[in-house]
């Protein structure tokens, strides 16, 4: 309940900050698609999105994004408790397990003379594609958090504690 509750405190200034920050970061991250996708068509071929993640590279990807998310989470923990901490640390973990899962035998697979088995790639696609898409929407969220806990509304704040001195006040007796 705290989680939702923090994530509707959020202003609009914060969730367009995280998304000029998930902007960047995609921009970024994928270059070695968006790049690898240009210089192919440059020499005349037609190339797919799976031509550069039938390989688990999503997963490399998705670790990406979940590691610094998990780092915000936890870097102040002395200070001052993330909202929903437990249940971010644990969707960060479990992203970078997954990625885990699904990169390591496919990079391990092509490394071996002999494969040890067939992989199938189709299911890696689609795996790593939507964890991918899952771990930008948590790291989102942890931005925006991180953004409201970096730069709170002052002038919200403000207004509450005027509200409660009058509600305060009222108890006391008001005035007479």
């Amino acid at each position: 309940m705290e989680f939702w509750n923090s994530i509707k405190q959020t202003s609009r200034s914060n969730c367009s900050d995280a998304t000029i920050w998930l902007i960047f970061t995609l921009v970024g991250n994928l270059a070695p698609l968006w790049i690898g996708f240009l210089l192919l068509r440059i020499f005349s071929r037609n190339p797919t999105i799976t031509d550069f993640s039938a390989h688990g590279e999503f997963a490399l990807y998705s670790a990406t994004m979940a590691a610094p998310a998990l780092y915000i989470i936890i870097r102040d923990v002395r200070v001052s408790r993330f909202p929903g901490q437990i249940t971010l640390v644990l969707l960060c973990v479990v992203e970078m397990l997954l990625a885990t899962v699904f990169y390591a035998p496919v990079a391990t697979a092509l490394v071996l003379r002999t494969p040890v088995s067939a992989i199938d790639q189709e299911f890696v696609w689609i795996g790593t594609f939507i964890l991918f898409v899952f771990s930008c929407l948590v790291a989102f969220l942890v931005t925006v958090l991180d953004n409201s806990l970096l730069a709170p509304d002052v002038r919200r704040i403000a207004a509450d504690q005027r509200a409660q001195l009058a509600t305060d006040f009222e108890k006391l007796g008001g005035g007479q």
